[in-house]
C-alpha cells in the first residue's frame, strides 16, 4: 500500500481550519486546550480579531520552553496592532475549573480528547461545555475508519491514545454533549480520503459546537469565585495603537514622512533643474497640488484664508518650510489614526524630536549646500 500524503501537512490543515473559522467568525477571546508546543497559538496571534489568547496544557516544562515564542516580535512594536492582545499560558488539567477559562467565545480542542481516560473525559466535558461554556467549541480527532488506509499502522496512531473513534462514535458522543449541554453541533473534518476510498470519511473528524442560549451575568459572576487553580506561566501583551504611546508613535511616523516628502517636493519646484518645467503638478499619496513657480521667485507664501487663520498649502518662508498640519491630516492614514485634527496638533506639539509652531510643522534647509533636497546642481 503506498503511504497517503497529506498537502499541506494534516496538522497544517487542521490549524487551517481553525484560523479559517476565526477569519470567518471573528471571535474576540480564543483558547487552546492541550496546547502542546503552541503551534496553534503562534498562528492565532497573528489574527487581527483576538484580543485574549490563552493556551492551556498539563505539560509545564514543555509551556516554559515554548513561551518566548509568543511574545512580541519586533514588528510588532514598529507596526503595533489596532487592538490590544493579551496572550496567556497556563499549566494545568482539562478537567480541572477555573476561571481563568470562563467568558469565551471560542475554545478549540484540536487531538486532544483521545489522549484522556474516560473518567477524565467525563470531567473535561462538564469542565468545557457546563463549566467553561464558550460559545463556540471546535474538537478535533482521529477518524479511526482512516486507518486501514496508513500502511504498518498496528493499534492507535499514537501510544499515548486512549482511543480512537469511528465517525458514528464521535457524532453519537458529540450529539449526546450536544443534548445534554444546550448546544448545536456540526461535523467536518481535514485530511481528504483517496478518490478509490471516499467511503472512509476524513483523517481527522470535526465536531463544531454552537452554545443555544446566552449565559446570563449571574451564572458568570458565580463561576468567577471559583478558586484560581491553574499556574501561569505567560502573561504579554502586545502593543497596540489603544496604548497612547504608541498611537503617537505611529501617528508621526506617517504624518512627519507624508510632511517630508511635500518638503521635498515643494523645493523641487522652488529651484528646478533647467530641463524641468516651470509649472508641474504633482501627486502625493493621492492628493494632487500644483505650484506655480516664477523664474524671479524668492519665497513663496500662499494666501490665508480668513475664515480658517492658517496656510493650506506647504510654503518657504525664509530658510524654514512650512508644512501646515491641516495637510498632514488629510492624509487618509494619518485621519483614520487621529480621528480628530486637535489630536494631531496636540502629538506633534508634544514630540521633542519634531520643530513645529502653531499651525505647521517645520523644516528648516540650507539652500545653498543642500543639493539633495532642493535638486540643485
Amino acid at each position: 500500500m503506498e503511504p497517503i500524503v497529506f498537502t499541506p501537512r494534516l496538522y497544517q490543515q487542521r490549524y487551517n481550519f481553525v484560523v479559517s473559522y476565526v477569519d470567518q467568525y471573528k471571535p474576540k477571546k480564543v483558547a487552546d486546550l492541550g496546547c502542546s508546543n503552541c503551534s496553534l497559538l503562534r498562528r492565532l496571534k497573528f489574527c487581527d480579531c483576538i484580543e485574549e489568547l490563552v493556551g492551556l496544557d498539563i505539560d509545564q516544562r514543555l509551556l516554559t520552553d515554548k513561551k518566548e515564542s509568543l511574545k512580541p516580535l519586533l514588528i510588532s512594536y514598529l507596526e503595533p496592532k489596532k487592538t490590544r492582545l493579551t496572550v496567556s499560558l497556563y499549566h494545568g488539567s482539562v478537567t480541572e475549573k477555573d476561571p481563568a477559562l470562563i467568558g469565551f467565545d471560542l475554545i478549540t480542542c484540536i487531538e486532544l480528547i483521545e489522549h484522556l481516560e474516560t473518567h477524565d473525559l467525563d470531567k473535561f466535558q462538564d469542565t468545557l461545555f457546563g463549566f467553561m461554556a464558550p460559545h463556540t467549541v471546535l474538537v478535533s480527532t482521529p477518524n479511526s475508519e482512516f486507518n486501514v488506509l496508513l500502511p504498518n499502522l498496528t493499534g492507535f496512531r499514537h501510544l499515548d491514545h486512549k482511543f480512537e473513534w469511528t465517525r458514528e462514535e464521535f457524532q453519537n458522543w458529540a450529539t449526546n454533549i450536544a443534548q445534554c449541554y444546550n448546544y448545536s453541533v456540526e461535523f467536518s473534518g481535514v485530511g481528504e480520503p483517496p478518490a478509490n476510498a471516499k467511503d472512509v470519511g476524513f483523517c481527522s473528524q470535526i465536531g463544531i459546537f454552537t452554545r443555544n442560549y446566552t449565559e446570563s451575568e449571574e451564572s458568570l459572576k458565580e463561576k468567577r469565585e471559583y478558586k484560581h487553580i491553574y499556574k501561569k506561566v505567560l502573561n504579554v501583551v502586545y502593543p497596540s495603537l489603544q496604548d497612547e504611546k504608541y498611537l503617537q508613535q505611529a501617528v508621526l511616523k506617517k504624518a512627519i514622512s507624508y510632511a517630508y516628502n511635500m518638503k521635498r517636493e515643494l523645493l523641487r519646484r522652488l529651484f528646478p533643474r533647467e530641463e524641468e518645467e516651470q509649472e508641474e503638478t504633482v501627486s502625493i499619496e493621492g492628493q494632487n497640488t500644483s505650484w506655480l513657480v516664477s523664474s524671479d521667485f524668492s519665497h513663496h507664501e500662499p494666501e490665508k484664508p480668513a475664515e480658517e487663520g492658517t496656510y493650506i498649502e506647504p510654503f518657504l518662508q525664509g530658510s524654514t518650510v512650512h508644512i501646515p498640519m491641516e495637510i498632514l491630516f488629510r492624509n487618509p492614514k494619518v485621519k483614520e489614526l487621529c480621528g480628530n485634527f486637535q489630536v494631531l496638533k496636540r502629538m506633534i506639539s508634544e514630540d521633542d524630536s519634531v520643530t513645529s509652531d502653531e499651525n505647521s510643522v517645520l523644516f528648516d534647509v540650507d539652500l545653498e549646500n543642500d543639493f539633495d533636497i532642493t535638486g540643485l546642481q
